[in-house]
């Protein structure tokens, strides 16, 4: 499991069965209360995701990366639709600076 948190109330977890071919429908929730409670999201992402990160300059929109796949929310972790299909361990990103938009960074996985 991966949680990224907004704030000190806002967090979003990821996570999911990590064996191939395994479906995991609870895969991803949020909190509002600084992650004592925890909300399954209503649409999660399609499998196991090992990292997610909040957009710079979003106060709802995320990343989650995986082995099968990136998938986005924009209404803060409720709902998350697949972007790509890239094997991806980890996910990052830096707000906009004068280099030009944010950076994504991914890790490969094998």
């Amino acid at each position: 499991m991966c949680t990224t948190f907004l704030g000190r109330r806002h967090g979003i977890a990821v996570g999911g069965d990590h064996r191939a071919g395994r479906a995991s429908p609870r895969a991803a929730a949020t909190s509002g209360d600084g992650g004592r409670t925890w909300t399954a999201a209503a649409t999660p992402s399609p499998a196991h995701r090992s990292g997610v990160t909040w957009l710079p300059h979003s106060r709802a929109a995320a990343l989650a990366v995986g082995p099968t796949g990136t998938d986005l929310t924009t209404d803060g972790g409720r709902t998350w639709r697949t972007l790509d299909t890239g094997s991806y361990d980890t996910v990052d990103c830096a707000p906009t600076g004068p280099a030009g938009p944010p950076a994504r960074r991914a890790g490969w996985h094998a």
